[in-house]
């Protein structure tokens, strides 16, 4: 949880350099609360159960893929989760597919699907699930709330960000962060990480990626 704290100061710090220094990039309030946006990750993600003098760990490396497209307020968002295992012996690899569609507006959306998990050899070898994702704004800042997100790795979280940077609640024991620090008005390195424990369940991730928000023939940002 510490070191989740440590990571937002030090990524707000970058952030605010990347902005204040020559060539500065600042950060753009969209005309609707969600804008076109595509995003590659990788990591390194930790889960496992803790129990009476001990726990035990699995380690994987993480592939995520996101988007999300707007067509004048009605979005369509899509992703992929990729885990491979890195230690022989332990759980299988395994893809969760998401898929949500809902509305943008001004200063709100709302977005909800089925998430799609298949493991292979597993029983059942595909799981489906709900994933929900709404957030307000004011200005700047945007609460959000989300269960299933991230592709599924999240199980339910309420947060807040300022501009790019943002800090969040995982129920009902964790906390997840992100920034983006920005290389031009339409891309950037995407940082984000949480931890949290349900039960006797713990995980944890931590990635590092590219964003983008394309423009298109029919602007997703136009109100």
């Amino acid at each position: 949880m510490r070191s989740l704290l440590l990571f937002l100061v030090l990524s707000a710090g970058l952030t605010a350099r990347a902005q204040d220094g020559t060539g500065a990039v600042p950060y753009v309030l969209p005309p609707r609360a969600l804008t076109n946006e595509i995003s590659s990750s990788l990591g390194l993600l930790t889960g496992g159960y803790s129990y009476s003098g001990g726990s035990w760990d699995d380690l994987y490396a993480a592939s995520v893929t996101r988007g999300h497209y707007l067509f004048n307020g009605f979005t369509a968002e899509a992703g992929m989760l990729s885990l491979t295992p890195l230690e022989r012996g332990g759980p299988k690899m395994s893809t969760t597919v998401s898929v949500r569609l809902g509305y943008t507006g001004v200063r709100w959306s709302v977005l909800a699907g089925p998430l799609l998990q298949a493991t292979y050899p597993s029983t059942p070898i595909l799981t489906v699930l709900p994933s929900v994702r709404a957030l307000y704004q004011w200005g700047k800042v945007t609460v959000d709330a989300g269960l299933l997100d991230l592709v599924g790795l999240v199980p339910a979280h309420v947060g807040v960000s300022y501009g790019p940077v943002g800090l969040a609640y995982v129920l009902p024991l964790g906390a997840r962060a992100h920034v983006r620090i920005p290389l031009s008005d339409r891309a950037g390195i995407q940082v984000e990480g949480f931890a949290f424990r349900l039960g006797s369940a713990h995980s944890s991730m931590l990635t590092v990626g590219l964003v983008g928000n394309p423009q298109s023939s029919r602007p997703g940002g136009a109100p």
